[in-house]
């Protein structure tokens, strides 16, 4: 009876266990998780400071030459030869490319040819003219002595001979009359048919070379080819620009326009060149705000010459260290200050367009708002507020 008791309470025990340890794990008090260490995020911590301030800007300048032109066809078509390339010297005159213009040159020359028959015609007419005159002329003096010299038998004769001297007189009067007659006729008789197809030759001619210069860019000056971006059987349209020369003699500065300082900048900036990347023994140069090398009678939208600040070539450094198309370095000084607060922009906080600092005074912690930002160098901001020299400043 006792064993039938146990085997009885032994299953029980062992539910009893189970369910205390499912009531321990379930829905008896859960153990505490630990929760994450706060991390604060505010460990940076900046001292205001009161000095000096320099804010520059720094960019890669290149040697050009200070007298440019942009050059473009006048028609449209497809390259059959460019006679140049990027950094060839070429003469003013020269023809640099053109478009096909085989059959143009054919008619060119027919025109050229027609024109030289139609001039050939016209001097040898009016060489004939000038002869016809000349001897029309002659013919009035000769028939003038002749009365003069029938006058003369008339008055010295006598008798009957005075009466045939009397008939020759009258005969070499209507001579000389013939004469004067014949040398007007000669005088007023100019054919305008020559003249008229030398001018119509002449116009054919100044047509097709006008024809053919639309499809040719020739050098307008001595000089050096900046650019090009041509190919021989190319489609080009009508100006549009697709090479670039310059005049070597004078050079200048280039580089690319930014228009972040372009405000601040002036002919009175001070601006300084240097030779290499280590920013070491600049040289002064002058800004040059209204310049512009490139001449060119295309719109704004349609040049390529595109937006650059341009600056002198300096006076102390020799001309074989600045050749053509050199890279330098330019640092151009916007601004200088000697006694202002200080802070680096890493502690500038901003919200909604307004920037403030937290100051740490103690255990407090106070709000202040940044007025202005001055001059900015590359670690130090110039601020107007209402901050004093040591004042810790939590950074964001």
């Amino acid at each position: 009876m006792k064993k039938l008791v146990l085997a009885g309470l032994f299953p029980a025990l062992c539910a009893a266990v189970l369910l205390s340890a499912c009531s321990a794990g379930g829905g008896g008090k859960a153990t505490p998780t630990p929760l994450p260490a706060v991390v604060s995020y505010e460990k940076s911590l900046f001292t205001v400071e009161r000095g000096p301030i320099v804010q520059e800007s720094r960019m890669i300048g290149e040697v050009v030459p200070s007298k440019q032109e942009e050059l473009f066809f006048r028609a449209s078509g497809y390259i059959a030869r460019v006679a140049v390339k990027q950094g060839d010297k070429v003469k003013q005159g020269d023809v640099l490319a053109e478009l096909q213009i085989d059959d143009l040159l054919s008619q060119l020359q027919q025109a050229r040819i027609d024109l030289e028959v139609a001039q050939a015609d016209l001097a040898k007419y009016q060489a004939q003219r000038a002869f016809d005159i000349e001897k029309a002329k002659a013919d009035v003096i000769i028939q003038q002595k002749n009365v003069e010299l029938a006058t003369m038998d008339f008055e010295q004769s006598a008798g009957l001979e005075r009466e045939r001297a009397q008939i020759r007189l009258d005969i070499a009067i209507q001579n000389y009359r013939l004469a004067e007659a014949a040398a007007k006729l000669v005088e007023q008789d100019n054919n305008p048919y020559m003249e008229q197809a030398v001018k119509r030759s002449q116009l054919s001619v100044e047509r097709l070379e006008g024809l053919v210069a639309e499809r040719q860019i020739i050098a307008p000056f001595d000089g050096v080819i900046l650019r090009s971006s041509l190919r021989p059987g190319q489609q080009v349209d009508a100006f549009f620009v697709v090479m670039n020369i310059g005049d070597p003699t004078e050079l200048v500065i280039r580089s690319q326009y930014n228009w972040d300082i372009a405000p601040s900048m002036t002919e009175n900036s001070e601006v300084e060149l240097f030779l290499n990347s280590d920013y070491t023994d600049g040289h002064p140069v002058k800004f040059m705000p209204n310049f512009r090398p490139v001449s060119s009678t295309l719109s704004s939208s349609q040049s390529t010459g595109g937006d650059f600040f341009y600056f002198s070539i300096p006076t102390d450094v020799p001309k074989e260290d600045l050749p053509l198309n050199r890279s330098v370095y330019i640092r151009v000084i916007l601004g200088r200050k000697d006694n202002v607060l200080l802070l680096p922009p890493a502690a500038i906080r901003e919200y909604r367009g307004l920037k403030f600092v937290i100051v740490q005074d103690g255990d407090v912690r106070r709000r202040v708002e940044i007025n202005e930002v001055g001059l900015k160098a590359t670690d130090k901001w110039e601020i107007d507020a209402a901050l004093n020299e040591g004042d810790q400043v939590l950074g964001p």
